[in-house]
């Protein structure tokens, strides 16, 4: 126990177990949309009091974690898909009153996307910086270290070898340092940010099966979702009426992306940048399906691969 200053409170340890079950149900409350504001608020506040309570507190994970919170802490979460949306929702309708779309502020969250390209680049750099780790002789290490672990866990032999190989190591590390590169630096421009996200997500679940990182990789994982477009309604997609589509759309479009609308014709067409001054750019049918598919959370990693496909094969012609 290292406290950083002398003059930081330090509450008592019945007043600290309160504060500490307190966060936990904010915690859940936050999670579901319960009083978000406040219990957002709430919990930002004691992880960040948690951590300067003492130097062994101190990880780089937490650090991410409450970047994560404050940033959440200072936007109206919670209008949209939450409990506290639903009661207002269903309160409206009792009055016969029409909800009203407010704009939010854009700095916290370029706040926070400054803040995770810097977590990428900057744990990049100290190991390209770091000998030991990018000559690949700290993965080896671990590799050795975990081994018997790795077995009782039920990893094979050969693969736990190869692993422990010295040459396979030197070149693992430093795919995986080039691989934080382009994470970090591939969120920055738009041409590439779709390409970074496809990757970071198996990067991500890479880490948190080999690595102890506390609630990192799922912190990172749902922190992806900054890159989206802050815009809602920016797509119009146009189904024939009863496909399967459109409904599948509307369950999943967590992030309020498109407009679903149904007509008698038999293509589904895609319009994009409807609710921008860009020209709008219509896609039909297959392109249309997939590109609508790589726009969804829960099915963007499948279908951005077949959604490059068809534009290389359109750029190619007939």
């Amino acid at each position: 126990y290292l406290p950083y200053a002398s003059w930081y409170p330090e509450a008592s340890p019945e007043v600290y177990t309160v504060l500490l079950w307190t966060a936990a149900v904010t915690a859940i409350a936050m999670s579901l949309g319960i009083l978000t504001r406040l219990t957002t608020a709430y919990t930002a506040a004691f992880v960040g009091y948690n951590i300067f309570l003492s130097k062994t507190h101190f990880a780089h994970n937490r650090a991410f974690l409450l970047i994560l919170l404050v940033t959440l802490a200072l936007v109206p979460a919670g209008r949209h898909y939450s409990v506290d949306a639903l009661i207002g929702r269903l309160r409206r309708r009792r009055r016969g009153e029409v909800a009203i779309s407010a704009d939010t502020p854009l700095w916290p969250l370029w706040l926070v996307r400054f803040e995770v390209v810097a977590v990428y680049c900057a744990s990049a750099t100290s190991k390209v910086i770091d000998l030991d780790w990018w000559s690949g002789r700290v993965l080896q290490l671990r590799a050795i270290d975990n081994r018997q672990l790795a077995l009782d866990n039920g990893a094979p032999a050969w693969l736990l070898d190869v692993l422990a190989n010295e040459t396979f190591q030197w070149w693992f590390s430093k795919g995986a340092v080039l691989t934080e590169f382009v994470i970090g630096l591939g969120f920055l421009h738009r041409r590439t940010r779709l390409l970074a996200i496809w990757i970071a997500i198996p990067f991500h679940l890479a880490i948190q099966i080999g690595a102890r990182v506390q609630v990192f990789s799922w912190a990172a994982l749902a922190a992806l979702v900054i890159w989206v477009t802050p815009r809602a309604r920016d797509r119009q997609l146009i189904v024939p009426r009863g496909h399967r589509l459109g409904r599948f759309v509307r369950f999943f479009d967590w992030f309020g992306r498109f407009d679903v609308q149904h007509d008698d014709g038999r293509a589904v067409v895609l319009l994009e940048n409807v609710a921008t001054d860009r020209s709008v750019m219509n896609r039909r049918d297959e392109d249309a399906v997939w590109t609508t598919l790589s726009r969804l959370p829960v099915t963007f990693w499948f279908a951005a691969p077949a959604v490059a496909g068809i534009r290389w094969r359109l750029r190619q012609g007939p």
